[in-house]
């Protein structure tokens, strides 16, 4: 018996110290410091998935704050904070109009990770959950807005993300910030689901089935795999493998210049929520593309979709300005493996069993970007050590 104690006390005390070196490796590498504001108001879980990922890859890549410290997912942005879901307890952090100013000057990135919000229903789960959904917190709003122009005005890097232009975000203040990216949101969001059975783990809840069987009369195409696209004004359309689809998921592709400057792949699938965006006079570094069949392709362009459309958005000012038109930020991530030598790989081996197309999302084309993005701009910018 105790021979066995002494090996696993071994076992245990090798493990650590594998982790101790790799800790330590992790941080000798070259810190950036980069003050970097964050704005997430969909967050109804306490790890914070919304962007999780995001500070995985500034944690893992070194960038730091200006006091030199590591960032927090749980502290480090603004926005929707649970603190307690057992007892429903929550608070938020925004921005007030008169620190605009202040805030644009002392930060060098904002990245609006999610800025749809928590609604009733989602958050309010025991006792008081109300009979109708209304918004507890979120969209987008004049500040936010007024933080972003004011940034760009002053040579700043902004990366906004999908779920800026949704209801519950004002239409005035929509339309002034599609003016000012110079983009244009057509309505349209959509989700691919590996089984549009509402009864699957991870199946299309059943008020999408109720809302498409209510609108179109028809039998709702419970065992097969397909995208659901949903519009802001409440119309909904499927498309199903084999009937509308050739293969089911999206894929993004990438033009050479971003495989390129970003090291992003050249192709990757992507199983997220994603919206249809028009660039305006901007770039797109990358593209979505559906494989439909002809019945597909005459069901989207009834309403005003193509078979591709943009993934990614650069401005006209040089790197300055990104839009990402899906959910990039949700990604599987082990923060611990984020301060570690080689957690990179590590975390892929944790997630990719379980999250395969995700994982390989977050290793070959989500952290290669937002890390390239952020050093792109670092290197070319006055920002202290």
């Amino acid at each position: 018996m105790k021979k066995y104690i002494k090996i696993t006390l071994f076992a245990l005390a090798s493990i650590l110290l594998v982790f101790m070196i790799l800790h330590i490796g992790w941080r000798f590498k070259d810190r950036q410091t980069l003050n970097v504001y964050i704005l997430d108001k969909t967050v109804t879980q306490l790890d914070r998935p919304e962007h999780k990922s995001l500070v995985w890859a500034l944690n893992y890549n070194r960038f730091v704050k200006p006091n030199g410290k590591a960032y927090s997912n749980n502290s480090d942005y603004y926005g929707f904070f649970p603190i307690d879901i057992a007892t429903e307890a929550f608070d938020f952090k925004s921005i007030r109009i008169n620190e605009v100013e202040e805030y644009a000057e002392k930060y060098d990135v904002a990245y609006y990770a999610d800025c749809y919000g928590v609604q009733s229903f989602e958050w309010y789960k025991g006792k008081t959950k109300p009979v109708r959904s209304q918004k507890v917190y979120g969209g987008l709003n004049q500040n936010d807005y007024l933080l972003l122009k004011s940034m760009l005005e002053k040579d700043k890097l902004v990366i906004g993300e999908y779920n800026m232009f949704s209801t519950p975000t004002n239409a005035l203040v929509r339309i002034k910030t599609e003016e000012l990216l110079d983009i244009n949101w057509k309505g349209w969001s959509g989700k691919y689901f590996s089984s549009l059975n509402v009864n699957a783990p991870d199946g299309p809840p059943h008020w999408m089935k109720n809302l498409y069987e209510s609108q179109h009369l028809g039998v709702w195409p419970n065992s097969k795999q397909g995208i659901v696209f949903l519009n802001n004004d409440g119309l909904i359309e499927v498309l199903a493998i084999d009937e509308h689809l050739t293969q089911g998921f999206p894929v993004i592709i990438s033009s050479d210049e971003a495989v390129q400057r970003f090291e992003v792949a050249n192709q990757i699938v992507y199983e997220n929520w994603f919206e249809v965006i028009e660039p305006g006079g901007n770039k797109v570094l990358s593209h979505f593309k559906l494989h439909l069949t002809p019945e597909g392709e005459e069901k989207l362009k009834r309403i005003g979709i193509s078979n591709t459309f943009p993934a990614i958005i650069e401005g006209k000012n040089n790197g300055k300005m990104f839009y990402f038109c899906a959910n990039f930020a949700e990604n599987p991530a082990h923060m611990w493996t984020s301060k570690i030598a080689g957690g990179k790989t590590i975390n892929h081996f944790l997630t990719r069993f379980s999250t395969t197309n995700r994982a390989k999302f977050f290793k070959h084309y989500y952290h290669p970007l937002i890390k390239n993005i952020l050093k792109e701009y670092a290197e070319h910018t006055d920002i202290a050590e």
